[in-house]
């Protein structure tokens, strides 16, 4: 069994505002770790996968067991 997390990082939730754009990913991806952390510690382990959501709102992801 392994465990996968993907994260598709070439909407708007990515780009800069204001920041080197390398900050403005690097936040956002700690910001979706953060809250697929949150998912995986209140949602018991399948094979279904858990789908992750940039701070737009858009689904940018999937984390389940392989």
């Amino acid at each position: 069994m392994a465990f996968s997390l993907v994260i598709e990082t070439d909407n708007a939730a990515f780009d800069s505002d204001g920041y080197e754009s390398h900050i403005a990913k690097s936040e956002e991806i700690a910001r979706i770790l953060n809250q697929a952390a949150e998912q995986l510690s209140e949602t018991p382990m399948s094979s279904t996968a858990t789908i992750i959501h940039d701070i737009n709102g858009n689904a940018v992801g999937s984390w389940h067991l392989d």
